[in-house]
């Protein structure tokens, strides 16, 4: 057998294998009726004094009263994440809770756990106390971060 249909025979093969193990299917969670308090986020220096050894690091504080439509995962069995998008510089996000979503940090471009579990409601309410840390060397003007949720449920 030449080597070039050895090689098309195992693609086949593996082609035909079933897909277990493989990355679970991620539904964007419906977080339109969140709402943020305060408006823009006021960043201040990390350290309140210039000079040699001082951050160059943003820090700024909201609180954001979360909605999660639940609905369609209602009854079943999952995980849900908080997402932030990629940014023009490197951002890091840290919050506390109030509710049912578990306190945590992300840096952009990543998702971190926040449930895991029987989707038991419709809707997931929480109060959530972001912390946003950025360097002010690439945040010169004004940037949205985008933040938004995704559910796999389990056995997808």
């Amino acid at each position: 057998m030449s080597r070039a249909l050895a090689l098309l025979l195992l693609a086949a093969c593996l082609a035909c294998m079933p897909r277990t193990g493989l990355a679970q299917q991620a539904h964007r969670v419906d977080d339109s009726a969140s709402q943020v308090l305060g408006g823009l986020v006021r960043m201040k220096w990390k350290d309140a004094q210039p000079g040699r050894g001082a951050s160059n690091e943003l820090v700024g504080q909201t609180t954001v009263l979360t909605r999660l439509d639940m609905s369609p995962f209602r009854g079943r069995s999952g995980r849900l994440f908080m997402v932030l998008g990629p940014q023009s510089g490197p951002v890091r996000a840290s919050w506390t809770t109030r509710g049912v979503l578990l306190p945590g940090e992300l840096r952009d471009g990543e998702r971190t756990l926040v449930y895991a579990g029987l989707v038991g409601a419709d809707l997931f309410e929480d109060t959530m106390v972001l912390t946003i840390t950025a360097s002010a060397d690439v945040f010169a003007q004004p940037d949205r971060l985008e933040f938004h949720f995704e559910f796999e449920p389990e056995g997808s």
